[in-house]
């Protein structure tokens, strides 16, 4: 099965048992089913190789990239909620919220960086398509450090963690699926 439409199962199957499911753990038990879709999916189509393991966890990050622009969204809702005095008591608290997206940009972290080592454990010949993945996941790296530090240290405001993880989220998907569309038709 190819990595586009991997993803989107996986996502798909994400929001499915997120919305399925009222157990406080919803977030966490929905990207672990979206881990087992992908897994499945990529050892059924590519065998244990390492490049199965690069599309994975390739494929397991974009998830958690979208996964916590969605659950930041969200929050930013429940914010706004609170402020104009609309929001009712069978909510999960701010706090909560706070903590689980925090969870989620230390994993999107992880993600990109093993996705960025096991591409570089795939790497054979380095041509541009490659340096041009290499180059816009090292920007996605750095905008989600940068966004996963700022939330811990800095108490960035949930706006500016959303804008980061949307820059970030643009970049892995220029590098992935932007690569051969710039390249082919403009270089």
């Amino acid at each position: 099965m190819s990595f586009p439409i991997t993803t989107f199962i996986a996502l798909l199957a994400y929001f499915i048992s997120r919305g399925a499911l009222t157990s406080s753990k919803q977030i966490y038990i929905g990207l672990f089913s979206a881990l087992i879709i992908i897994t499945s999916f990529m050892i059924s189509s590519k065998g244990l190789s390492i490049l199965a393991l690069h599309v994975s966890v390739t494929s397991f990050s974009i998830v958690i990239l979208m996964v916590t622009f969605f659950e930041t969204t969200l929050l930013e809702r429940h914010i706004t909620k609170i402020k104009k005095g609309e929001i009712g008591s069978n909510t999960k608290s701010v706090e909560r919220e706070y903590n689980e997206i925090f969870v989620l940009i230390g994993f999107g972290l992880v993600g990109i960086v093993l996705s960025l080592v096991s591409g570089l454990m795939v790497l054979g010949e380095l041509d541009l398509e490659l340096i041009f993945k290499i180059v816009f996941t090292a920007f996605a790296l750095i905008i989600y450090m940068l966004t996963f530090l700022g939330v811990k240290y800095a108490n960035l405001k949930v706006r500016y963690a959303v804008r980061g993880t949307i820059l970030s989220f643009a970049m892995v998907l220029l590098a992935y699926f932007g690569n051969s569309i710039i390249l082919i038709n403009y270089l």
